[in-house]
């Protein structure tokens, strides 16, 4: 069978990354670029670098023959679904309310597709990844904060308008927690968040706790959670505390959501718990733990990690174009 000339050009925009790729209907990437988001630039100078790169990326598919169906843009943040603009990017607030489907409809002339970046995580999922032709189907990204994002009867909710799915990432898991900008306490999103750890890893200190993560944090190396991995992995004792704590806290996240969606597939994605199997690990055991008491939910819903990592968003951005 001849292979397909398709692709389409997917725009995953990050605070201070953009990654650009061709990406054919099988969700293979045929072509990769990257390019440097402007923080802190009015919108037009913020999106320059990724348009030169979106343009690379057309004179790449030209040259090669290939027929490209158009463009699918994921943004950090929630989408006004009315008018079809960024409605609110923490990252990059010169995003807010820019017109930027039109600007590339007009510039390319053709499709654009703009999503959020949970929603696009989703897509990915159930198109390429371990969510496969799902019909409900509920994804959890822990990244800087915790997002979600659902699909009903095989369609994405719009959420992006009520914003109803970013209220339940503040479904509260610790009575006794800290505050949340919401004004609720121990909502997930404090609990597990890159700030959450990171103030984990303070009161370790303040404790005098001991191990080669504190002594690399003290020698001023800085703090990710790809740190946290990989000392996780080597056995230190505080890397694996937090990790039991954040696993503790998202598998009662994960029950919560059980118990008021229903999905019959449950994945876990996002940076963080992509970049740690012994946590993905102990969220999914633990997870699976708290819903054996009850036989019919344990026995409908699958509890996966994401199979696609951090090319989620990027490849679910161009499903509508095929």
């Amino acid at each position: 069978m001849r292979a397909s000339r398709n692709v389409a050009v997917g725009l995953e925009i990050r605070g201070s990354r953009t990654t650009v790729a061709l990406i054919d209907e099988r969700g293979k990437v045929r072509m990769r670029g990257e390019a440097k988001t402007l923080r802190g630039r009015p919108a037009m100078a913020t999106l320059e670098p990724c348009e030169r790169a979106l343009e690379e990326a057309l004179t790449y598919a030209r040259s090669e023959g290939w027929v490209v169906q158009g463009i699918g843009v994921s943004l950090p943040g929630t989408l006004d679904c009315t008018r079809h603009r960024p409605l609110l990017i923490p990252s990059l607030p010169s995003l807010n309310d820019f017109p930027l489907l039109e600007l590339f409809r007009q510039r390319y002339d053709m499709p654009v597709c703009l999503f959020d970046d949970m929603e696009a995580a989703l897509l990915g999922e159930q198109r390429f990844g371990s969510g496969r032709d799902a019909q409900r189907l509920l994804y959890l990204s822990v990244n800087a904060v915790v997002g979600a994002s659902l699909i009903v009867d095989g369609q994405i909710t719009e959420h992006g308008c009520s914003q109803y799915m970013g209220h339940i990432c503040h479904i509260s898991v610790s009575a006794g927690g800290p505050r949340c900008s919401c004004g609720k306490r121990g909502c997930i999103n404090t609990m597990v968040s890159l700030d959450a750890m990171q103030k984990m890893v303070q009161r370790a200190i303040r404790r005098g706790d001991e191990g080669k993560l504190i002594t690399r944090l003290l020698n001023r190396e800085a703090f990710s959670p790809r740190l946290l991995a990989e000392e996780a992995e080597n056995g230190d004792s505080v890397a694996l505390q937090i990790y039991n704590e954040m696993g503790r806290w998202l598998s009662n996240a994960v029950t919560r959501y059980v118990e008021l969606f229903d999905p019959h597939i449950f994945i876990l994605g996002g940076d963080i718990l992509c970049t740690s199997p012994a946590l993905m690990a102990s969220v999914r055991g633990a997870a699976n733990a708290d819903m054996g008491s009850g036989a019919r939910v344990q026995s409908m819903v699958k509890v996966v990690p994401g199979l696609l990592g951090r090319d989620a968003a990027l490849l679910g951005s161009v499903v509508p174009l095929f």
